[in-house]
């Protein structure tokens, strides 16, 4: 007698609708829209609709695409469960972001410029923990562009921090995360955006 798999329960797919919709491309979508349409020091050569094009491709859809293959070629799944699977889907997703930062650069868009950076070394950040141990790249994607939007913007974006604790929630939920996994995803994602606009944002790319 085989053993049958219980269907999830309506708490556990509330918790992956919530993963879903605050998925990291979802952030960084809506990350990349308001920095194209309401930069407040425009996006230098490009129109803003341009801006969120090159932003979309480099930011929002490239770095996913090496998981987007794997998962429909049934290699891996959307969660990446397995740290060991981890290390070349980062150093994709790093190049995207190193070669977005040099496109916005050479068409003196800082502001998606300084922001692929940020993309790039959070990244490289959580890809040099996931060698030694697993930590929560979802709510880092979160915590991270949500930090350099209050850089930009201020307090406004503020209460947007909350969204990195409800994912954090939504994934302890589901077991996918321990609490200092998730924890940690969201101080390293912060303090590396956080350094990254320290560093760079008041100091053009093209002067």
């Amino acid at each position: 007698m085989t053993e049958t798999q219980e269907p999830p329960s309506p708490s556990h797919r509330s918790m992956r609708i919530i993963s879903a919709i605050l998925s990291p491309p979802a952030i960084a979508l809506g990350t990349v829209t308001v920095f194209s349409f309401f930069s407040p020091i425009g996006t230098g050569l490009l129109q803003p609709w341009h801006s969120f094009l090159l932003g979309l491709f480099f930011i929002v859809i490239g770095p996913i695409l090496p998981l987007m293959t794997m998962v429909a070629l049934g290699k891996l799944t959307f969660d990446v469960r397995n740290r060991r699977d981890r290390p070349l889907l980062y150093l994709a997703a790093i190049l995207v972001y190193s070669a977005g930062a040099v496109v916005a650069w050479f068409f003196q868009n800082h502001t998606m410029a300084v922001l692929a950076v940020a993309y790039a070394a959070v990244t490289s950040a959580i890809a040099i923990v996931s060698l030694f141990w697993k930590v929560s790249a979802h709510a880092a994607g979160v915590a991270g562009p949500i930090t350099g939007l209050i850089w930009i913007y201020g307090l406004i974006p503020v209460p947007f921090l909350l969204l990195a604790v409800l994912v954090a929630w939504a994934r302890w939920r589901q077991g996918l995360h321990t609490i200092t996994q998730l924890i940690s995803g969201i101080l390293i994602a912060m303090i590396v955006t956080a350094g990254v606009y320290l560093l760079y944002w008041s100091v053009p790319f093209i002067t």
